[in-house]
């Protein structure tokens, strides 16, 4: 029997060409895979993701910071994750912060160039007319009234009813991560299920918050996996998509993974952008792994980056990456707020002007 010959992959610039004349969901999940997989030629890759940066963003990046509101004791079994109760990582359970002190790290985040601070708890969720629930309201009201940040969180499950009740408070942005795909999900997780996570992130949605989600990448995943991911982002319509590579904590099951290359990171987030084109793409925990790469993600296609401290894996300083970015000739953008019309890059094949969609 014949072996069966694997069509010419596409170029890159011809999706992104598809992508500006308004197909924003050109790139097919089989073709995505292949760039993850490592076919293909990586600076044409990033190129193509850099046009459709460069058209969304411009100059501009979004910075955000995240503080543990809640560290420590959580029930779940994520194998990636040094604050679960499950494992033996050092990691001490700690009350919910005071009102006080989570506006001082809004006040803190603000002043260095953060225009959203996410609340964190590491617990399964927040039940209805909980204490829990209770303290992160007042949190998110304090932040609001402080006027420093906006209030966003990441708090797990939780209802319809506690979500609305956030919003009230002031809340606007909900994170609620699928980690992976459908189909590698229960190797990392076994406590709770993806379909767990859609609803609550489709019930954000509903209510009218925006959605942060996003993975993690280097846990074992195929290329595959990645674009299942990739595809069911786009699918939810999230409006912020964190990437974060993994950081392997010492008593987690995921303890002693070696990280993914730099290179293997960049295409990573040069995939995403082709596959997400309007949505903010930032980079989270573990970007430290792109060593001297790290201004390159930008022109793979990130248009934001989480600076200051992280939950309780390493970050660079923040001096270093404002610093980073004035080198660079990038600023500021603030979270929330409409996209200007930017300019298309010209390309042979794609010579007429184009604007995707705004959205906050």
């Amino acid at each position: 029997m014949a072996s069966q010959t694997r069509s010419p992959l596409p170029s890159p610039d011809s999706f992104a060409s598809r992508i500006l004349a308004g197909e924003a969901d050109a790139l097919d999940r089989p073709t995505l895979a292949r760039y993850l997989a490592g076919e293909g030629d990586l600076w044409e890759l990033m190129a193509a993701a850099d046009r459709l940066r460069r058209d969304r963003f411009g100059d501009e990046v979004h910075l955000c910071s995240i503080v543990n509101a809640k560290r420590g004791g959580c029930p779940e079994d994520c194998g990636f994750c040094a604050q679960s109760r499950r494992y033996s990582t050092g990691i001490e359970a700690d009350s919910f912060l005071a009102p006080e002190e989570i506006t001082a790290a809004s006040a803190k985040a603000g002043s260095q160039g953060s225009s959203a601070l996410g609340l964190v708890t590491a617990t399964r969720g927040l039940k209805d007319g909980s204490k829990a629930l209770a303290h992160i309201v007042e949190g998110v009201r304090a932040v609001r009234e402080a006027g420093h940040t906006e209030a966003h969180a990441s708090v797990g499950f939780v209802s319809r009813e506690a979500l609305a009740e956030l919003k009230e408070a002031g809340l606007t942005e909900l994170n609620h991560n699928l980690e992976s795909s459908r189909e590698f999900f229960p190797e990392i997780v076994q406590s709770h299920t993806y379909d767990e996570r859609l609803q609550t992130i489709r019930d954000a949605k509903e209510l009218g918050l925006r959605t942060c989600v996003g993975g993690i990448f280097g846990m074992g995943e195929t290329p595959e996996d990645r674009a299942s991911l990739a595809t069911e982002l786009r699918e939810l319509d999230v409006d912020e998509v964190p990437l974060n590579f993994l950081v392997d904590v010492e008593g987690t099951p995921l303890a002693g993974r070696e990280p993914l290359s730099p290179r293997d990171m960049l295409r990573v987030i040069a995939a995403f952008r082709l596959a997400l084109p309007r949505q903010n793409i930032f980079l989270a925990a573990g970007r430290h792994h792109l060593g001297q790469l790290l201004p390159l993600m930008f022109s793979a296609g990130a248009s934001g980056m989480m600076i200051g401290d992280f939950l309780t894996t390493p970050n660079r300083t923040v001096d270093d990456d404002l610093e980073m970015l004035e080198m660079l000739g990038l600023r500021g953008h603030a979270c929330g707020t409409p996209r200007p019309e930017l300019k298309v890059t010209p390309s042979s094949t794609s010579p007429r002007p184009h604007r995707l969609p705004v959205v906050a």
